[in-house]
């Protein structure tokens, strides 16, 4: 199989981010006079359902334009060299206050497991820079947390070869269901679905080519298994990534409707060597769900999902399934939808998320400031059944780029196949995302 590396990573194709995320920092841009719903067909987000700019309130525009621009610190499209230079940021601050009822077995008495807890969940720095007219070059620190998760988040570049095919390269997110290929700071959640944290691979060093001919978007890609805070390495056979997907532009009575269909398949050739897929280890840790030994991390070698999201007026959603398959197997389902309350202020959000296993234990959710295993300071439990429910509201005070966020969850996890510790947990979240 080391023989499949090499081959791969010069053969890999896969989907990769376009423009989007230089034309998202130009924040000098005006409304125009366009009405507050109105969606021509070009307006169309393929990564990430972001809501167009000019249907934001003059006063957030007014208020906070002259700050966000600042952050362009070069631009010049005749310069043959570098045409577009922006410091870029992200801070996330969580806290999340609620108990997790732990039912007893036999001569065991049930327990309480506090969930209150707060946290800087993310706190990056970085810069996006388009350079010799066709590439874009992104670069993004990590300084949140202890030494295991802070260091280089990102260390990109992507170059266009042609104007419907480009090629990614450095240390980026392979492409992998709806919610991990958008970026965190457009989430309006405060963290991804469990299932998702559990079987997504690392961020991690790899090659993707994207080729798009009209509504449809194809791609292969070769990512390492070595997962490192700083530069992963070139160890193993590695992940094979390949995508499919279709966006829609379609007249819906006096709007448009904008969807996107995904199908995302993931081969992990290490499989239980892989230190990427999953992200995270917890061989050895006792669960909090009353100190139950996990004895070896989950292992997967297969990685599924298909899903769409849909964007209409007030209202977007996000419906996704995936399915991870290895030495052990875990499905899920994610249902999302969001509506404007106050267009362009208030957002209602809402989630359902559920994942099942026929094996005991063999779902690891983490509850509290933080629904990802691979931050360790938040107690995780596991089982076979899993069912999230979550409605909140989104105050933003400036577009996407500066939100507050609030909301309460409810998480009933079965430990049915295993020992039978169940759990139940009400859940109040709240936190702040700002962004540049």
């Amino acid at each position: 199989m080391n023989r499949i590396r090499p081959i791969l990573f010069l053969a890999a194709v896969s989907l990769a981010h376009a423009n989007e995320a230089l034309d998202m920092l130009e924040a000098d841009k005006k409304p125009t006079e366009a009405p507050v719903l109105a969606t021509p067909e070009g307006a169309i987000s393929r990564e990430n359902l972001v809501y167009p700019d000019y249907v934001w309130p003059e006063w957030q525009t007014k208020t906070f334009d002259p700050v966000w621009s600042r952050a362009v610190l070069f631009e010049d499209d005749s310069n043959p060299w570098v045409q577009h230079v922006a410091i870029t940021g992200f801070f996330e601050w969580q806290a999340s206050f609620g108990t997790a009822d732990v039912d007893g077995v036999d001569v065991t008495p049930s327990k309480d497991v506090s969930l209150d807890s707060t946290r800087t969940r993310r706190a990056r720095l970085g810069a996006r820079i388009r350079a010799f007219g066709n590439t874009d070059i992104e670069a993004t620190g990590e300084i949140a947390g202890d030494a295991d998760h802070s260091g280089i988040e990102r260390l990109s570049a992507r170059t266009e070869l042609r104007p419907d095919t480009g090629v990614t390269y450095g240390k980026f997110r392979p492409q992998f269901t709806a919610e991990y290929r958008q970026e965190p700071e457009f989430s309006p959640y405060p963290d991804r679905a469990m299932l998702v944290n559990m079987i997504a691979p690392a961020t991690t060093l790899g090659v993707q080519f994207d080729y798009q001919r009209n509504d449809w978007e194809y791609g292969i890609g070769w990512f390492s298994s070595d997962s490192n805070p700083y530069i992963p390495s070139l160890e193993g056979d590695g992940i094979l990534a390949l995508n499919l997907a279709r966006s829609f532009v379609e007249p819906s009575g006096n709007t448009m409707m904008r969807t996107r269909w995904h199908l995302d398949y993931l081969h992990n050739f290490d499989a239980g060597n892989s230190r990427s897929v999953p992200r995270y280890d917890v061989a050895g840790r006792r669960s909090a769900n009353v100190g139950q030994l996990v004895a070896n991390n989950p292992a997967f070698r297969h990685l599924f999902s298909t899903g769409f999201t849909l964007e209409q007026e007030r209202f977007s959603f996000l419906g996704d399934f995936m399915i991870g398959k290895g030495d052990t197997t875990a499905w899920g389902l994610t249902l999302a939808p969001t509506w404007w309350a106050m267009p362009g202020v208030i957002k209602i959000v809402g989630r359902y998320h559920y994942a099942g296993s026929d094996d005991p234990g063999a779902l690891i959710a983490t509850m509290g400031a933080s629904a990802d295993p691979f931050f360790d300071s938040s107690p995780f439990f596991i089982g076979d059944e899993y069912h999230s429910f979550y409605l909140g509201a989104n105050t933003h005070f400036y577009q996407d780029r500066l939100v507050l966020m609030n909301g309460l969850e409810n998480i009933i996890l079965k430990d049915e196949a295993g020992a039978g510790f169940n759990a139940e947990a009400w859940i109040w979240h709240t936190g702040v995302k700002a962004s540049f």
